[in-house]
C-alpha cells in the first residue's frame, strides 16, 4: 500500500542532487578562473614594475609596454587596464603599476549572489628605480 506513494521519489531526488552538484561544479570553476586571471593579473603587474625599474629611458613607457605584452593573447581575463601610480625615472625613486582586468561569469544566476557579469581583479607592484650604465 505504502510503495504506490513512493513511486517516483528516487527520479526527484536524482534531479535535485544533479540540479545541486553542476551549481557547485560551475562555483568551483568560477573561483578557479578567479584565482588564474588574479595570477596572471599580479604577475603582469610585477613583471611591468621590474622592467619599469632597470629602464633607462622611459620608465612608465617599458612598464605599460611590458604589462600589455604580459596580459596580451590570455584567454581568462577582459577589459585589461595598466595604470602608472609612480613613475621613477630617477634612481632611487619607485615605480608602482596598476594592473585591473575582468574576469567573465560562468555560474548562471550570478546576480542573484550579488555577483556582477564580470568579476574585477586587480594587483599592484611596486620596484625601486635601479641605476646602472651599459
Amino acid at each position: 500500500m505504502f510503495r504506490k506513494k513512493e513511486r517516483g521519489q528516487s527520479a526527484v531526488e536524482f534531479g535535485l542532487i544533479v540540479v545541486m552538484a553542476i551549481i557547485m561544479f560551475l562555483g568551483r570553476v568560477q573561483f578557479g578562473l578567479y584565482l588564474y586571471g588574479l595570477s596572471i593579473v599580479e604577475n603582469a603587474a610585477r613583471h611591468a614594475a621590474r622592467m619599469g625599474s632597470v629602464s633607462q629611458t622611459c620608465a612608465p613607457c617599458e612598464a605599460v609596454s611590458a604589462a600589455e605584452s604580459a596580459l596580451s593573447g590570455q584567454p581568462v581575463i577582459r577589459d585589461a587596464s595598466v595604470s602608472v601610480l609612480a613613475p621613477g625615472g630617477v634612481v632611487g625613486t619607485t615605480v608602482r603599476i596598476r594592473v585591473t582586468a575582468q574576469i567573465p561569469m560562468v555560474v548562471p544566476g550570478g546576480d542573484a549572489f550579488g555577483l556582477g557579469a564580470l568579476t574585477t581583479v586587480s594587483a599592484e607592484s611596486t620596484f625601486r628605480q635601479e641605476g646602472w650604465t651599459p
